[in-house]
């Protein structure tokens, strides 16, 4: 009987360890989480973790892929774009999978490292930014950079930190100065522009 060899990181031990990573970005720092730690999660030994991924900083980026979804606003109009967004932001605590850890946490838990910090950023650049910079027509997506903060800067503050001002707001309020703020940012009046 022939033997199979297993290429480089292959089937589901590997998909195991970025489970297993995600949940570990998820729930601690970025510099706090070592190859080591999740290794023991899966019960593999941390040399097959490091021939796998090459590093953690590519296994960081692999579990930033792996929740790598096409962005739901690609399928609706500019005019009903903010409004959109907005009611995205608010019902987003409706909306977790329980089962993975939460991509805001992964993002809120890197910010203190200058290493996760950058792959992030390459990832909301990548598949947040440019597709919304796209939409709406920004020549330097500034714009849709804006945007973005808003919807995140909102959301950590509502979501994970649960700040009063945040969480005790009408939700419909709520989305209605979201989406009057994005409709401001989204505006192509040059008086705007700085």
């Amino acid at each position: 009987m022939a033997r199979r060899i297993v290429v480089r990181g292959e089937g589901t031990t590997r998909q195991t360890i970025l489970t297993a990573a995600a949940k570990r970005f998820a729930s601690a720092s970025y510099d706090e989480v070592s190859l080591r730690d999740i290794s023991a999660d899966v019960d593999v030994d941390v040399a097959y973790v490091h021939r796998s991924f090459g590093s953690k900083e590519n296994l960081f980026r692999e579990v930033l892929a792996s929740r790598r979804i096409e962005p739901p606003f690609l399928n609706v109009g500019v005019e009903a774009l903010a409004r959109y967004l907005a009611k995205g932001v608010i019902e987003r605590s409706h909306m977790k999978d329980h089962q993975q850890p939460d991509p805001l946490l992964i993002l809120m838990h890197s910010l203190t490292s200058i290493k996760a910090g950058a792959i992030v950023g390459e990832w909301l650049q990548t598949d947040f930014i440019e597709p919304l910079h796209r939409k709406i027509g920004d020549s330097t997506s500034s714009r849709a950079s804006m945007i973005m903060s808003l919807l995140i800067g909102f959301s950590i503050l509502r979501n994970l930190i649960q700040i009063s001002a945040a969480t005790e707001i009408d939700s419909a309020q709520a989305e209605m100065l979201i989406a009057r703020a994005i409709e401001g940012i989204m505006s192509n009046d040059s008086r705007n522009e700085a």
